[in-house]
């Protein structure tokens, strides 16, 4: 569903709502305010994922400045890299150093309905402004954005180490390149940064990027792998038995007992878009005797999802639960952490 459709911008009302006055349903509590001059129907609001919503509050604000030219994860979020949930702000480039940092909200819900206490637990994400010598903007579809490896760079240096990771292997995997520091535009990029810290902080994050992620849940997977001062694992490794192929697994550690990882993103299960429509009942079947297999073979399999993420302990309790051991100081700790 395309959510930009119920964007509604008062200084259009006449073109888009002719039989509604915007401001009047944002009174009676059927509409709320991103922010001045823009609305979206209070239901559609919270009935929207977290990334719709974010993607709405960027185009009510590119709408109401058309100059706008976006950065750091946003920029990455518009270009279609996958981030790990949707950007917590909106970054925007400035040349100036007048209005730098977050910026005041007008988000607005009035009512007192469920759903008005709903909107209101779910404010848009606030403008960020971030400073940079000069603007050179790219045409990104109905936004303008600095260029791709700029983006990039800023997020490597400065953004949380399983985001910073998550972008960083996206690139990689919408590039295609055997290395991410190979790129000439990034290490262009990177040499541009001011502050040494910066500089060491993203060429260290963009030489653990890796293609074989293949989304930003195993991404911050082996982010906190890292952190923790575990091997590396060797990710979608295939593995074959008797009868022949038995599948990929997302990760491997070819160490003793040789386990196996995976990162279950519940959409395999549900998401049409994943599933090609195919029965989320006779894909965990298949999901079972793919693991079978596995355990057949000798590997040990460890499973986790989100909620493991959100709880790191929880995911290296699971790794040393099979035989996995992770160093007393990790290398990249003081670094990224």
């Amino acid at each position: 569903m395309d959510m930009l459709g119920y964007l509604l911008d008062t200084s259009r009302r006449d073109l888009l709502v002719p039989a509604q006055d915007p401001r009047r349903g944002f009174a009676s509590g059927q509409l709320v305010r991103l922010r001045r001059g823009f609305y979206v129907p209070t239901q559609v609001w919270v009935g929207a994922r977290p990334d719709q919503r974010f993607r709405m509050a960027v185009a009510a604000f590119a709408r109401a400045n058309p100059k706008a030219v976006f950065c750091g994860e946003t920029a990455l979020f518009l270009r279609g890299i996958p981030t790990v949930k949707a950007p917590p702000a909106i970054d925007v480039a400035t040349t100036t150093k007048g209005r730098l940092g977050v910026g005041s909200s007008t988000f607005s819900v009035c009512g007192e309905g469920e759903a008005a206490e709903r909107a209101r637990r779910c404010p848009p994400p606030r403008v960020r402004r971030h400073l940079h010598s000069s603007l050179n903007a790219d045409d990104a579809g109905e936004h303008l954005t600095v260029p791709l490896a700029e983006a990039l760079v800023e997020v490597l240096a400065t953004g949380k180490f399983p985001r910073a990771l998550a972008v960083a292997d996206g690139v990689l995997r919408e590039r295609a390149c055997g290395l991410l520091l190979d790129q000439e535009d990034v290490r262009s990029a990177i040499a541009c940064l001011k502050a040494k810290s910066h500089r060491r902080r993203a060429e260290l994050i963009g030489s653990l990027a890796r293609a074989g992620a293949e989304s930003p849940g195993e991404s911050v997977s082996r982010a906190l792998m890292h952190q923790f001062g575990f091997p590396e694992p060797i990710l979608q490794k295939q593995h074959f038995d008797a009868l022949g192929f038995v599948g990929r697994t997302d990760f491997f550690w070819d160490l003793e007992p040789s386990p196996v990882g995976e990162f279950d993103g519940w959409g395999k299960y549900f998401e049409k878009e994943l599933t090609g429509g195919q029965d989320p009942r006779e894909i965990i079947r298949n999901e079972k005797r793919r693991e079978n297999r596995l355990l057949a073979l000798g590997h040990p399999v460890i499973r986790w999802d989100w909620a493991d993420l959100e709880q790191p302990m929880r995911l290296r309790a699971k790794l040393l639960a099979v035989g996995l051991r992770s160093a007393q100081r990790p290398v990249t700790a003081e670094k990224i952490a």
